[in-house]
């Protein structure tokens, strides 16, 4: 299976639809890792797990760290490696992120390029510490999921961090539209399989082979991309995404059908479509465009972007 090579590089911007202020951090399951503690850029101490080479860490049972498991829920995962203090250059590290949920498993390798940040071992070491690299992603079933993490080839031994959040239920969303007008489709999938019974989502578009799809939004803001690949016989789907002209990154998912029939309609013939998929952006303030394309031979796909409002109490 291909991977996903990540190398932009992302800005968390944490604001009030997700607060990682009360998320707790996950342990390793399968050995003992030597505990690193690192005082951040805005001199807070954080616990981190040190990852070496030829070792991969893994992390189950993940219902145990929290007080619900049912929900949807984030991880995110922050890793840093040392570099010196006098250094005038970037470093690069990655790891490889594997996810196994509901017997599917999501492969990717999240490549970083940073720079020497004021990040500090809390005893002294004589060493900095890289600006964190981070990655989010979304997880719908705690129980029984597995998370393995190790090195990429050529990369130094890391110190991670993994921290576990619920996502906040939400009022009501809102749908994002493309800057020009392009065909909106609803997606059908089966919620009741006692009676068939069917429902409709709007607000996707089609993704096609030279056929960019433009958003513009204002920031900041959180927004969550959802797709679905057109099924096929390939066993992957791909896209690439471009903030603002530049490059942010290609996203790749496993193609596996939908156990709920999910399609849609395109001139009176039907689509079958994956499961789907999703992630999240943190829009920086001002006004922003993501173009989203396809990659040469990739599968054609549908997607939407939301932006929610967090449920009031």
């Amino acid at each position: 299976m291909k991977n996903l090579i990540q190398s932009y590089k992302f800005i968390f911007i944490i604001i009030c639809y997700f607060s990682f202020s009360f998320a707790d951090i996950l342990k390793p399951s399968n050995k003992t890792f030597d505990i690193v503690k690192i005082t951040d850029e805005n001199n807070k101490t954080r616990t981190y797990f040190h990852l070496g080479k030829n070792e991969t860490m893994i992390f189950r049972k993940l219902e145990e760290f929290v007080e619900d498991d049912k929900g949807f829920y984030t991880i995110k995962i922050i890793t840093r490696a040392k570099i010196s203090p006098n250094s005038n250059s970037n470093k690069t590290f990655g790891l490889e992120l594997n996810i196994l949920e509901d017997g599917v498993e999501r492969n990717k390798v999240l490549k970083y390029k940073k720079g020497i940040s004021s990040a500090k071992k809390s005893s002294k070491s004589g060493f900095n510490y890289t600006q964190a690299g981070f990655w989010l992603e979304e997880l719908r079933h705690l129980k029984d999921t597995e998370i393995m993490i190790n090195l990429i080839d050529g990369s130094p031994e890391l110190d991670v961090r993994i921290l576990i959040d619920k996502i906040s239920l939400r009022e009501s969303d809102y749908i994002i539209k493309t800057v020009n007008k392009e065909k909106m489709y609803k997606v059908s999938f089966i919620k009741d399989f006692e009676d068939s019974t069917y429902i409709k989502t709007k607000g996707w578009y089609k993704l096609k082979m030279n056929k960019d799809l433009q958003f513009k939004i204002k920031g900041p803001k959180q927004i969550r991309v959802l797709s679905r690949s057109v099924v096929s016989d390939q066993n992957n789907y791909d896209f690439m995404i471009r903030e603002n002209g530049k490059y942010m990154g290609n996203y790749m998912y496993k193609l596996y059908s939908s156990e709920n029939d999910a399609h849609i309609i395109d001139n009176k013939d039907k689509l079958s479509l994956s499961g789907y998929d999703s992630f999240f952006i943190n829009v920086p303030e001002g006004i922003n465009y993501y173009s989203f394309s396809l990659s040469d031979d990739a599968n054609e796909m549908v997607m939407k972007l939301q932006s929610y409002i967090n449920k009031k109490d």
